[in-house]
């Protein structure tokens, strides 16, 4: 009988045993697969996050001009092989042309080309790198007229997939065609160039895994080892590559298995240890869960500022607006860019331009309400919803508030930093709604706050979309304007002051536009900055004011460069080429350059600089005192002439402080060995007062108007 309990115990005894085990197994099992889920995920992310840094570099109407429409290598090594390089850090930048060609290569040395890349655009690379570019071609567009556009979805014209690199590396490979904005600029029907972006799966790029992962190692392996989980890494046609092992955190079965000898003899041990084992892994799933949450929400979040990522925003925006839908409450979009970020950047580096964003963002919450939502979309460029107003006034009085309080300086150690913001705003209902229609109005109103002096806010009105297409107008027309010769040189005299003899000429430019006649200079020139064809028409200019100069007996000639002209590579060689074709003195050449080109302090522009000035062509500073100067900037770019802005001399007669401001500009520029030029002078006083200020040359309306060389009186003027 007691052999009987005996057996019975022990057969009771193995069968809980045997209970216990499948359970924890059980438990096990789902574990294991919850941690597969997560770290599927979590790669999956990875691949989304490369996919949505280069998205930020290949799709933008600028990369497309630069890159499709006017190859310059200057600008791919800039926005690649520094910006791109700075701001991420992927192992491998290719950019390939339409045949598939490489044509800029940026390597960190991870990745071993050996300066070959045909082992790595082969086989599903290359398959992605087509299926991109038939995407791109099926999503070209042709209005009435016959321009293409691109209206096709980003995400057909763009990939990732895993790869083998070679020499036992895995990587993933990431693909973007090179396409313009869309709704932007119009395109070429041709295959696209695909920007092409590689990180090779070691280390360290498996230690950012883990940190949005409950794990504590994981590695590559052929083959997933025993005892050990894996998720597979794979080509796009299910090949697999590779595996993502890791040991499995729920091990509860192997630790009752070790202990049995121990358990067989006490059953109370066996169910402690039950409840331990599950408890552990209702812990493990529990922390598993939270890592998620935490890796979900950190994607979606700026690291720097904590702000929300832009696909956040949308949704806690969209939402607030569906909540006061029915209300009759008023809301605002507001758009913000920070106006000198860049410039911040390129001064003191991007340490100080981060801890000024910082502070921006302090500011922007402390004068934001509870219910305000606040999301960074870009480098320096804002999303602020001002949800739940009761009235229109209330909203705008907050806008106004808001506004006023961030445009004020930073200090910043012992720099004292300007952080102001241009802002455009949309106010809903009344200018839409829906959270796209606010942000484009609000982007709308942005740009013309840009165009109207920055550091402060503009509401948007249906006037400004008028304003758009006129620029897209402007900037079509521009395209064709150099092609049908349609720009023309206007000369204005500039006269030495004691003799009153034309000294020099400054080389204006119009536009002879064949539907609207003769337009300034204003009317387009903005619009060449923007897209970046204000080079080619400063490179005509300049051709043709030496050309004309050089027809004159002695009088010299003033032309306008901009900062990016100046950066051009072999712009020096260029003016140097021109001076000798058309047999031009070079001490006979002024090139005027704003203050803005001085907020530059690059050691590239003092150069070209340097360059002009031992070649005897002579720098002005054009416009002095509207803008960024400081003696500082005088001093460090050793300019040879300064031009007094007009508004100075337009209050010489009616703004004693204005006599001694210019009074003041010339002493200062005489200490400085510089000659001066005052503009807009109109009449006699002014003439005489500039006179006895021992100003050296004059320019303006008194002296003549802008005209053509083959007007007759000015052709007159220029050969005496």
């Amino acid at each position: 009988m007691f052999g009987l309990v005996g057996a019975g115990m022990v057969t009771a005894i193995v069968a809980v045993l045997i209970f216990v085990l499948s359970t924890i197994e059980s438990v096990e099992q789902r574990a294991e697969r919850r941690e597969i889920r997560s770290v599927s995920r979590v790669f999956e992310n990875s691949k989304e996050e490369i996919l949505r840094e280069i998205e930020r570099f290949a799709v933008s109407n600028a990369a497309y001009e630069n890159i499709d429409i006017r190859y310059s290598l200057d600008w791919v090594r800039q926005r690649f092989g520094v910006d791109m390089a700075t701001d991420y850090n992927h192992d491998l930048v290719v950019l390939l042309d339409r045949d598939g060609s490489p044509v800029y290569e940026i390597n960190n040395g991870r990745v071993h080309t050996s300066g070959r890349l045909g082992h790595l655009i082969k086989g599903d690379v290359a398959a992605l790198v087509g299926k991109i570019r038939g995407n791109y071609l099926l999503g070209i567009e042709y209005d009435q007229g016959g321009t293409a556009s691109f209206s096709g979805s980003l995400a057909g014209v763009s990939g990732i997939t895993s790869a083998d690199l070679g020499d036992g590396q895995l990587g993933l490979v990431a693909a973007y065609a090179i396409v313009p904005d869309v709704g932007g600029i119009s395109v070429k029907a041709v295959s696209p160039y695909v920007l092409v972006a590689v990180q090779v799966l070691d280390e360290f790029h498996l230690q950012k895994l883990l940190e949005s992962m409950a794990l504590d190692e994981i590695f590559i392996r052929k083959e997933i080892p025993k005892g050990m989980v894996g998720v597979p890494i794979t080509e796009s046609n299910g090949r697999v590559l590779g595996n993502l092992v890791w040991k499995p955190t729920a091990e509860a079965s192997r630790v009752v298995m070790s202990w049995a000898p121990l358990i067989s003899g006490a059953l109370l041990v066996v169910l402690v240890l039950t409840f331990y084992a599950l408890w552990q892994n209702y812990s493990a799933a529990l922390e598993l869960k939270r890592r998620e949450q935490e890796a979900i929400l950190a994607s979606r979040r700026d690291p720097l500022t904590g702000l929300s990522r832009r696909d956040l925003f949308y949704e806690d925006a969209e939402r607030a607006l569906a909540d006061h839908e029915n209300k009759g409450l008023h809301s605002a979009i507001l758009y913000l860019d920070l106006d000198y970020l860049k410039q911040t950047n390129d001064a003191y580096g991007h340490v100080i331009g981060d801890r000024l964003l910082i502070s921006v963002v302090e500011r922007l919450q402390a004068n934001c309400s509870e219910q305000d939502l606040l999301g960074r979309i870009g480098g320096d460029e804002f999303l602020l919803m001002m949800p739940g107003r009761a009235s229109r006034e209330a909203l705008l009085e907050d806008v106004d508030r808001l506004c006023s309080n961030i445009n004020r300086k930073v200090m910043i150690d012992d720099l004292c930093l300007d952080a102001s913001s241009s802002v455009g705003v949309s106010l809903w209902p009344e200018h839409g709604d829906n959270l796209k229609a606010l942000v484009r109005c609000a982007d709308i109103a942005l740009q013309r706050c840009k165009e109207d002096g920055r550091g402060n806010f503009r509401l948007y009105d249906v006037a400004m979309d008028e304003v758009l297409h006129e620029k897209r107008r402007i900037r079509d027309g521009l395209k064709r304007a150099l092609d049908r010769d349609e720009l023309v040189a206007f000369y204005q005299p500039i006269i030495e002051t004691n003799s009153g003899k034309v000294a020099f000429a400054e080389a204006l430019v119009r536009w002879q536009h064949p539907e609207r006649g003769l337009l300034a200079p204003g009317a387009f020139l903005p619009v060449a900055e923007e897209d970046g064809s204000i080079n080619a028409i400063g490179s005509w200019m300049l051709e043709r004011a030496i050309k004309d100069a050089a027809q004159w007996p002695d009088t010299g000639v003033a032309v306008n460069v901009c900062a990016s002209q100046l950066l051009e590579e072999g712009f020096v060689e260029h003016v140097v080429a021109l001076l000798d074709e058309h047999g031009l003195s070079p001490q006979r050449l002024v090139l005027e350059i704003t203050e803005s080109v001085m907020m530059d302090r690059s050691g590239d522009i003092r150069t070209v600089f340097a360059r002009l000035a031992s070649l005897g062509i002579a720098i002005a500073i054009d416009d002095f005192g509207t803008g960024f100067s400081s003696l500082s900037y005088l001093h460090e770019y050793k300019f040879q002439k300064l031009k007094i802005d007009r508004s100075f001399v337009a209050r010489i007669e009616t703004d004693v402080d204005a006599g001694t401001i210019i009074r003041t500009m010339i002493g200062l520029a005489k200490v400085m060995g510089m000659t001066v030029v005052a503009e807009g002078v109109e009449t006699e006083a002014q003439k005489r007062f500039l006179k006895c200020a021992q100003c050296d040359y004059l320019q303006g309306y008194y002296f003549g108007k802008p005209a053509p060389v083959d007007d007759g009186e000015r052709k007159i003027l220029l050969s005496a």
